[in-house]
């Protein structure tokens, strides 16, 4: 969502990605790479690795208690509903990340507030960011569910 919301928003395909990273590395993830960067820049292809990382590890951490409330809110439902409540969770998350959490931790631990900042990083792409991710554990949320094995071997 960062890579196809970024052409759409002015910015450069893998731009906000870096702003993205600016929770790990601060502002010098700003400029790792770019048009007229100097030879201390990072490829295009490692930025997108670094991000790709970054998204899996955070994916993961917020996944657990994404699934947790998947199985409270939606036990066996059907998957037009399952989606309903992945949107609603991901924008959920999304403002609890970035309005809760991020908007005073950044600040505090790396002096900038660049992933909450609008000229960085646009709402609706966060946004974007936080549903797609809400849809695709609303998809996925049957292959994770947890089922034990003497609850199922009793009703077959």
């Amino acid at each position: 969502m960062n890579v196809i919301g970024a052409p759409i928003a002015g910015k450069q395909s893998l731009e906000l990605i870096r702003v993205d990273l600016t929770f790990p590395l601060g502002e010098q993830a700003l400029a790792l790479a770019g048009p007229g960067q100097s030879a201390q820049t990072v490829s295009d292809g490692m930025i997108l690795a670094f991000g790709c990382c970054l998204f899996l590890f955070t994916g993961m951490l917020l996944g657990i208690p994404m699934q947790l409330a998947f199985a409270k809110l939606n036990g066996g439902s059907r998957l037009l509903k399952r989606l309903l409540i992945g949107a609603a969770l991901g924008a959920g998350l999304w403002l609890f990340n970035f309005y809760a959490v991020l908007s005073w931790l950044q600040p505090l631990l790396f002096g900038g507030d660049w992933i909450v900042n609008p000229q960085h990083l646009p709402p609706w792409v966060a946004a974007g960011t936080h549903v797609v991710f809400g849809l695709a554990m609303a998809l996925l949320y049957p292959l994770a569910a947890f089922v034990h094995p003497a609850i199922s071997a009793e009703k077959s």
